[in-house]
């Protein structure tokens, strides 16, 4: 049921969201950028032409069709990798998500990526973008400043591997982060979250030992006032030459 609040998805300017595909047929992204845009109103969806100035990049990579079944074309999947690597000396807020087996990407990547194994992109981006609007989210302003995307500079910054997950209900955003936290040894260096109250965020991570966590972004009510939680979490992902 939509939230009454009108601060959910109040927004001056919409904010726009540019998507770029690796390993995927150009019709198949403008097709994508279509849905999203029916299916989540609120934002500008774009693909194929150069991205609107201050948008939001997420790079699509199909690390499977990239590398092939035999991995015989690797060097394919430097392509996203260097597109991440120009985008973050451009100061263009970019997150690559990566279906397919993260694992056949080079080692030597900057940035977030998100990995995921979800054949459906478009739930997948939209669970994705409402995680990350949680950046932009003011308690006096709700999202009315997120087209500027202005709170992702310190997460793009970062480099690492990142998950998402979703739950139709807050209540137990406990078990929500033990089952994201479930896919890797080491403990998230930045959680992004809407749609669970900041005192649940706060005493969840007191209790599992995470109230370190150098970036944690929270809003109580999602980017289109559904009521539902969708989270990003980020766990370190050192360069090689920085790993020793």
């Amino acid at each position: 049921m939509p939230h009454a609040n009108p601060q959910s998805i109040a927004t001056q300017t919409k904010a726009a969201i540019y998507l770029e595909g690796w390993g995927m047929p150009a019709e198949e992204v403008l097709a994508l950028a279509r849905t999203l845009q029916a299916l989540l109103p609120s934002l500008d969806w774009h693909a194929g032409d150069a991205p609107v100035p201050g948008a939001l990049t997420l790079f699509l990579v199909d690390a499977g069709n990239l590398a092939g079944d035999t991995r015989g074309a690797v060097w394919n999947t430097f392509g996203p990798v260097e597109a991440m690597r120009q985008a973050r000396e451009a100061g263009v807020a970019a997150v690559a998500v990566c279906r397919g087996g993260i694992g056949r990407l080079p080692l030597n990547r900057v940035g977030v990526w998100v990995a995921t194994a979800a054949e459906d992109w478009a739930q997948k981006l939209q669970s994705l973008v409402r995680a990350l609007a949680a950046l932009q989210w003011e308690p006096r302003r709700g999202y009315q400043d997120v087209a500027a995307w202005r709170g992702l500079a310190g997460l793009t910054q970062a480099n690492l591997l990142a998950v998402t997950a979703s739950s139709e209900s807050a209540a137990d955003f406990a078990g929500l982060l033990r089952q994201a936290c479930s896919t890797s040894l080491l403990r998230p260096a930045a959680l992004s979250v809407a749609g669970v109250p900041r005192a649940i965020v706060d005493r969840t991570l007191v209790e599992a030992g995470m109230q370190d966590t150098e970036l944690a972004a929270v809003a109580p009510m999602t980017l289109d006032g559904v009521l539902r939680v969708d989270a990003l979490l980020g766990f370190p992902w050192p360069l090689p030459d920085q790993a020793a």
